[in-house]
C-alpha cells in the first residue's frame, strides 16, 4: 500500500477486503496496475479501479490503461453512500481477479 497526497494505492487483492469506514478515512483508493503472481513477479493488469469520496457522492471508476500512464475510463458510477459504492468496487475487483485466475489456467 502506498500513499500519494490524499490517494491510497493498493493491490487489487487488498482492495477486495476494504471496509466502508476505511474508505471514509482514506477518501480515495486506487488499485495497482499490476498484480503479484505465484512466483512473486509482478504481472501487468490493464484495468485499475478507483473509489473516491466526492462532494456529490462516492465515485467508483473502472479504467483501462492505454499507454502507461495514460488511461481511459471504461465505466463510472456515482453512489450516495459508501456501502453501495464499495459493493460495486469490490464486485469489479473480484471480476478482475477471477479473470486473471482464469487466464493462468
Amino acid at each position: 500500500m502506498h500513499y500519494y497526497g490524499n490517494e491510497t494505492v493498493m493491490s487489487i487483492t487488498q482492495a477486495t477486503g476494504l471496509k466502508p469506514n476505511e474508505i471514509r478515512v482514506l477518501d480515495w483508493v486506487r488499485t495497482y496496475e499490476y498484480v503479484e503472481n505465484e512466483y512473486g513477479i509482478d504481472e501487468d493488469v490493464s484495468i485499475f479501479l478507483e473509489i473516491q469520496i466526492m462532494t456529490d457522492g462516492v465515485r467508483v471508476q473502472k479504467n483501462q490503461i492505454t499507454d502507461f500512464p495514460n488511461f481511459v475510463c471504461l465505466e463510472k458510477k456515482i453512489f450516495s453512500d459508501v456501502e453501495d459504492a464499495l459493493a460495486c468496487f469490490q464486485e469489479w475487483a473480484k471480476e478482475i481477479v477471477d479473470r486473471l485466475n482464469e487466464t493462468k489456467k
